[in-house]
């Protein structure tokens, strides 16, 4: 069981691992708990795997690209009044997580090889650890003696 903060929190580091702008990321992790809710947090793995293209306006509307930047621009749009529709690839769950304003409190079941998963985006964006990094002053340098 994972809670709606400890959902959030992994899949706002897989999406940064991933590659994806820190917006989108954020979007991605508000919407998480409420596809926990539905059981249907495993679409995210599947989006974290998608190149970060950026979506295309032309004519009114927002073609292609990432599906979480395409919503995210899409809704930029429409708040800023532009009227503009919305053709890419998205899952619909996705699609109303991510348009959803509503805040879900856990906890969850999460499939455990989701959540490594999620880990293993999370991880790339980290840096390993080294010698030199360590004399650089990263991490407790070369005694801990707190």
């Amino acid at each position: 069981m994972r809670s709606a903060n400890e959902i959030s929190a992994m899949v706002l580091k897989a999406a940064r691992g991933a590659g994806l702008p820190l917006g989108c990321a954020e979007e991605l992790a508000r919407a998480a708990p409420v596809l926990a809710s539905t059981g249907d947090l495993t679409c995210v793995t599947g989006v974290l795997e998608l190149a970060c293209d950026a979506p295309s306006f032309e004519q009114g509307v927002v073609k292609g690209g990432h599906p979480v930047q395409a919503v995210v621009a899409w809704q930029d749009l429409t708040a800023a009044g532009v009227k503009a529709k919305l053709e890419c690839d998205v899952e619909g769950a996705l699609l109303s997580a991510l348009c959803e304003r509503v805040s879900v409190v856990g906890p969850f079941e999460v499939d455990e090889t989701l959540w490594v998963n999620l880990s293993q985006f999370a991880a790339k964006m980290l840096v390993p650890e080294s010698e030199a990094s360590r004399l650089a002053g990263a991490g407790a340098g070369l005694s801990d003696n707190d």
